[in-house]
């Protein structure tokens, strides 16, 4: 039954490094967005400076396009007014073309300034784009870190994976289903624990001596009668510094 055991526990620290990993893959997005918060956030100035710059390219064609409007409206009003027979559509044509040619001053303003707000920004944009090659550098090495950190758990889990069917595959039926029966009823789906200093390491349940005697020996599966996990003990020597066990091999 120790055989079985040291099975049982070997397969355990496979199913945690799975679960951690599965973790890991879960917070994927989570983690891309903050790198692109962080970035947006370092580049916050230099963003607010691109878009200052659409924004007065795209005002100007508005301005330019109503201008076109505007330069028609005065044509037809110098026609009308050239046309002119009367006194009444002599003044009417009148009113629409001084009406058009101050409507024309107005945009022609409001150009000039679009076009000077548009090349401040290209001038500060110029001005510090080192400065913003360098964040744009960092933030894509990071992503590409990322990606490459996420393949290399992708990979992992996937070998995860293998290795916990061939070790869970060695283990006689009984024994299997035993096990995933634990795993499905137990929150954190661990198993197992580790029978340490007298008391279960996972629910700190205080162990019989005789119990404790028995778990040692590991001739059979015994249970925490708190937890209800499978119990065994690990040599000192085979502990790690923190008392977690190794894993087996």
């Amino acid at each position: 039954m120790k055989a079985e055991l040291e099975q049982l526990v070997a397969l355990q620290n496979v199913d945690t490094g799975i679960r951690r990993l599965q973790s890991d893959l879960e917070s994927i997005p989570r983690r891309r967005a903050e790198i692109e918060s962080e970035f947006d956030q370092r580049a916050f100035e230099f963003k607010a400076l691109q878009q200052a710059g659409e924004t007065a390219r795209e005002t100007r064609a508005a301005l330019d396009k109503e201008l076109a409007e505007q330069r028609v409206r005065l044509e037809k009003a110098e026609r009308d007014l050239m046309a002119s027979n009367n006194s009444k559509v002599y003044e009417a044509a009148i009113r629409e073309r001084d009406a058009a040619k101050k409507h024309i001053g107005e945009l022609e303003t409001k150009v000039l300034e679009q076009m000077e707000a548009a090349e401040t920004a290209e001038k500060q944009l110029a001005e510090r784009e080192p400065e913003f090659a360098r964040l744009r550098a960092e933030h894509e090495e990071r992503l590409r870190a990322f990606e490459e950190q996420t393949r290399s758990w992708s990979a992992e889990i996937e070998e995860r994976r293998r290795e916990r069917e061939r070790r869970f595959a060695e283990l006689p039926p009984g024994i299997k289903a035993t096990y995933q029966r634990i795993v499905g009823r137990i929150r954190d789906g661990v198993a197992l624990a580790e029978a340490r200093n007298g008391a279960c390491s996972a629910c700190r349940m205080t162990l019989r001596p005789q119990l404790m005697a028995e778990i040692r020996r590991g001739d059979d599966i015994i249970t925490c009668d708190n937890c209800n996990r499978i119990l065994y003990y690990q040599p000192a020597s085979q502990q790690t510094p923190q008392g977690t066990t190794v894993s087996a091999t």
